[in-house]
């Protein structure tokens, strides 16, 4: 094996021992994660987005998938085009044909050439890496789950050899549940804002405890809700902790130095500073 090769080896081992011991993960520094692959640098979800951050070197790419009119995967954050394509209406109303005619927009609005990118295509850019993946299962926009999505999501990942290398996240428990009932083996996490617990008329340590015992391995939670005791808590309950979405210095100094597991964030850049990596 080359010296690069021993490395990137190296660097694989090393990031999986720290996922499979998620308290350890915490106390021993903290990951980081591409929000979108870098939605404040880069066109967000968009394969150049995903190169920048693998170049410049995250342990995560985070990005979100939909299902098109034809039940192709496709990463995209919104159920609606309008807001980051030059295209309309909602995703599950395209197929894959239409979605990829249309271009991602800059942060700015200006139009790129980057079409929407496939689940497929994400999957192989990433699978020579030793990244993983935060990989968010969305619903339409009605809020309707996507029949057969997890199935979907999970024969891309297997294809690629990066089954093992995923945490399969969402807001909704159906959808957790479903990937823990089909694939036992691949890490689940679920994701809270205050609002969603609100509705769910609950609370961080409630919803913590319920997916260790679910077995889940990872929790989201946005940024307002993380406090030292959530840390602690989330660590004693064996899940890695992921804050999200975190795009200032000082926000993401905080949380570094409360050991949060993953920063999520709009500007790995800036974040890989302050991570002095």
């Amino acid at each position: 094996m080359s010296v690069g090769g021993i490395v990137v080896c190296a660097l694989s081992l090393g990031l999986l021992a720290v996922l499979g011991a998620p308290a350890a993960a915490q106390s021993g520094g903290t990951l980081l994660a591409a929000h979108r692959g870098g939605a404040l640098v880069w066109p967000e979800n968009s394969l150049p987005a995903f190169r920048n951050a693998i170049a410049l070197g995250v342990d995560f790419l985070e990005f979100d998938v939909h299902l098109s009119k034809d039940v192709e995967a496709v990463v995209i954050h919104d159920p609606v085009l309008e807001r980051t394509t030059t295209g309309t209406g909602a995703v599950r109303e395209r197929t894959l044909a239409e979605l990829r005619a249309w271009r991602l927009k800059e942060k700015d609005g200006t139009v790129s050439e980057e079409p929407v990118p496939t689940l497929d295509e994400v999957a192989g850019l990433a699978a020579p890496t030793p990244l993983r993946f935060l990989l968010e299962i969305k619903v339409d926009a009605q809020g309707a789950r996507y029949p057969g999505i997890e199935e979907k999501v999970l024969a891309i990942l297997d294809r690629h050899g990066m089954a093992s290398r995923v945490i399969v996240m969402a807001f909704q428990e159906e959808t957790v549940h479903r990937v823990r009932t089909l694939r036992p083996e691949v890490m689940v996490g679920g994701l809270y804002s205050t609002r969603t617990l609100e509705k769910m008329r609950s609370t961080v340590k409630w919803e913590i405890e319920a997916l260790r015992k679910l077995g889940a391995r990872f929790v989201g939670l946005h940024q307002e809700l993380v406090t030292a005791g959530v840390v602690e808590h989330a660590a004693k309950a064996g899940l890695l902790l992921g804050v999200w979405t975190v795009n200032t210095a000082e926000a993401m100094k905080r949380f570094i130095e409360l050991g949060v597991g993953v920063l999520i964030t709009d500007r790995p850049d800036l974040a890989k500073e302050l991570l002095h990596r």
